[in-house]
């Protein structure tokens, strides 16, 4: 059995825009948006809104090879949820106005998260002290790697910072990389 979430309407995925065009101009307010990969690898996307303390949802259910269109142009917020959706659940988004290209959260440095070369944990015979230690937040943060995500302007080209220790996004098959 299949629940549905209370106050929720069901939209095409070609209806969309509008439906989020009809809330904006009702006064409704876009929270944030939920998207879930179903067992047979099509999707279901809740886009949540609120006005009032009172909350609605528009539900919409594309297939695995269907692109969902941005809300991007109605509410200009919504590219960073859309850009988590495609990076986290491999959902497709058509007509971003701000493009990730996949990159929005992706660690550079590898899965254990941000390294400090050389650095020594307190306490740490001497073999330790050949390994790299994982940072704090506070180390992290003071690497200066804010840069990590990098945004991609509507023709494919990457927006990145001078100096950037970023990789370039070759061979992701997503874009075409052009350096600044």
């Amino acid at each position: 059995m299949t629940t549905v979430l209370r106050d929720s309407e069901r939209v095409a995925p070609a209806a969309l825009v509008g439906a989020a065009e009809k809330l904006r101009s009702a006064g409704w307010r876009l929270i944030t948006a939920s998207c879930v990969r179903r067992p047979d690898g099509a999707f279901t996307v809740l886009y949540h809104f609120e006005r009032e303390e009172r909350l609605r949802h528009l539900r919409v259910e594309v297939g695995p090879r269907e692109a969902v269109p941005s809300i991007g142009g109605v509410y200009a917020g919504a590219f960073l949820v859309e850009n988590e959706m495609i990076e986290l659940q491999g959902l497709a988004v058509s007509d971003l106005a701000i493009d990730y290209g996949g990159r929005l959260y992706r660690d550079f440095d590898g899965p254990e998260g941000f390294v400090i070369e050389g650095a020594q944990a307190a306490g740490a015979g001497p073999q330790a002290a050949a390994r790299p230690s994982a940072a704090s937040p506070f180390e992290a943060a003071a690497s200066l790697r804010l840069d990590a995500c990098v945004p991609i302007t509507p023709n494919g080209r990457e927006v990145r910072a001078p100096g950037s220790r970023v990789p370039p996004a070759e061979g992701n098959g997503r874009l075409a990389v052009e350096e600044t």
